[in-house]
């Protein structure tokens, strides 16, 4: 749509924005919450990275249009959604996901000894495609909105 308007863009890397139920799990901490609390129950929001001049109602017209033409699964469910993270510590993390509580553990002695807090929902941005890419060779940037 957009490289008939000569605003032609290539697509941003996938990225997750993931929680669960505290008041059911408690005050879990960042790096312990991925081997305590079973994967079934995390909530997640699946991010694009657009553009500024791509907006809403075009999101939601390309929505249909993919409807109407193929009926994906689930693709009534995409959204146009603004976020304002702030201040954050990222890190990348080199491997499998489930070697990231050792660097979660990383930022979380980083954000004890600059006094930072949590303060948003975990963010992942998948710099792999991990059906292509060996669980070792994965890259993630690991990001904890902080205050």
């Amino acid at each position: 749509m957009y490289k008939a308007k000569a605003l032609d863009f290539t697509v941003a890397k996938l990225e997750g924005l993931w929680w669960f139920d505290e008041k059911q799990y408690g005050a879990v901490t960042m790096e312990e919450a991925p081997q305590q609390i079973p994967r079934s129950t995390w909530e997640y929001r699946l991010l694009i990275r657009l553009p500024d001049f791509v907006q809403e109602a075009d999101v939601l017209n390309a929505r249909e249009l993919a409807y109407q033409k193929k009926a994906i699964p689930g693709i009534q469910e995409v959204t146009y959604y603004t976020m304002e993270e702030g201040k954050v510590v990222q890190m990348l993390h080199v491997g499998p996901f489930d070697t990231e509580p050792e660097t979660l553990l990383q930022m979380k002695a980083f954000m004890d000894a600059h006094n930072l807090r949590r303060n948003g929902q975990h963010h992942e941005i998948y710099l792999s495609d991990f059906r292509k890419t060996a669980p070792e060779k994965l890259k993630t940037i690991l990001r904890e909105p902080v205050k």
